[in-house]
């Protein structure tokens, strides 16, 4: 699997403390994919009580473009 970050993907992952790792396990093993407006998809992995959004598209077979990735605040229970 190849990936290419977007300059906005790599300043969101720093502010909100996200691995490359991550991003890779939500791609391979998301919970679901949402489809975008236009050629991208959000892959969504749940991380305990909160979830990753990774908002990609794949611009070659195993070759994809992380536009932005997102970890909206903690599931209040």
């Amino acid at each position: 699997m190849r990936i290419i970050y977007t300059r906005h993907a790599l300043q969101r992952m720093s502010q909100r403390n996200i691995t490359e790792a991550q991003v890779v396990e939500a791609l391979e093993w998301s919970d679901e994919i949402l489809p975008g407006d236009h050629n991208e998809q959000t892959a969504v992995r749940q991380l305990g009580a909160r979830e990753l959004r990774v908002v990609f598209e794949e611009i070659e077979p195993d070759t994809y473009l992380i536009y932005t990735v997102i970890k909206p605040k903690a599931i209040k229970r």
